[in-house]
């Protein structure tokens, strides 16, 4: 019984992860189609849409040092490395909430 026991509960786990790799490579497949999308070179409306923000947003965010810029095109942003930047920059909220926290009511 006890061998069975432990056939099912391996079955379980097998389906189980087969699930969660499906739906997270899925996602994976949706971000990068997402992130294609755009162009190579991106404007300030496509940051707009990208950050989910206004222009005037925009306009402080690409002030900011180390955000990447097109080296041979004026107020063009290259996609990969704004979304790269994006990613090593922005604050993931539940990791940071005691930090948030603290700076909030602190």
């Amino acid at each position: 019984m006890n061998i069975v026991l432990e056939e099912l509960k391996a079955k379980l786990l097998e389906e189980s992860l087969r699930e969660l790799f499906t739906q997270a490579y899925e996602q994976g497949v949706k971000d990068s189609q997402e992130q294609y999308a755009f162009p190579h070179l991106l404007n300030k409306k496509d940051l707009c849409k990208i950050f989910q923000v206004e222009e005037p947003t925009v306009n402080k965010i690409i002030t900011r040092q180390g955000f990447p810029k097109s080296k041979f095109v004026t107020a063009r942003y290259p996609r990969d490395e704004v979304f790269k930047w994006m990613h090593e920059n922005c604050v993931n909220v539940d990791e940071n909430k005691h930090q948030i926290r603290s700076r909030s009511f602190g």
